[in-house]
């Protein structure tokens, strides 16, 4: 736990301390997936980080839809960023620290105080039914072959906290993951 949380920091410090941002941009830094959800296991030990531009976003609406809503286009894409943060990451790294060869994520190679790391850059994506806000998650898409994809970290750690109430499971949800886990690795 201690070796992720270093790792989450120093990722942050590496896009915090960045000059070059254009201005204007805004975006969040969290944890997702196993260490973030309390599942981690021995030997399953790369962390994965959401980067996700929050300064715009995209959406299920249709065009018309967004004149509607008053939506205009933004100038700053998903594309945009990810040069950004990749920059960002080898200013502070050194290029021969980042892996671009993945088509999910932007992977940060391992060092004696820092985990391998998955980061997943990211823009703000919005749901929306009726006009009407249904949810809210994050989009990217995948290099090569540009298929967006869609995903909702924020709500799937809330659930996986719920199924581990005392009320649903009594706390005996996340120790079963990480047993089968434990399973499937043997």
């Amino acid at each position: 736990i201690v070796l992720s949380q270093q790792t989450h920091s120093s990722i942050r410090n590496a896009l915090n301390s960045y000059s070059n941002w254009t201005p204007g941009i805004q975006f969040d830094t969290y944890l997702q997936g196993s260490y973030r959800n309390s599942t981690n296991i021995r030997g399953d030990s790369d962390v994965d980080l959401v980067v996700e531009l929050t300064s715009t976003f995209y959406s299920n609406l249709t065009d018309d839809e967004k004149a509607r809503l008053g939506f205009t286009n933004a100038g700053y894409t998903w594309s945009d960023f990810r040069r950004e943060v990749i920059n960002a990451l080898q200013c502070y790294y050194g290029s021969q620290q980042i892996d671009l060869s993945g088509s999910k994520s932007v992977k940060i190679l391992p060092t004696s105080g820092r985990l391998k790391a998955d980061v997943v850059v990211s823009a703000k994506y919005i749901f929306y039914e009726n006009f009407r806000v249904r949810s809210e998650g994050i989009t990217f898409f995948t290099q090569p072959g540009w298929q967006q994809i869609i995903n909702y970290p924020k709500p799937h750690y809330e659930n996986g906290t719920n199924k581990n109430s005392q009320d649903q499971t009594r706390g005996h949800y996340k120790p079963t993951i990480r047993m089968f886990k434990n399973c499937r690795n043997r």
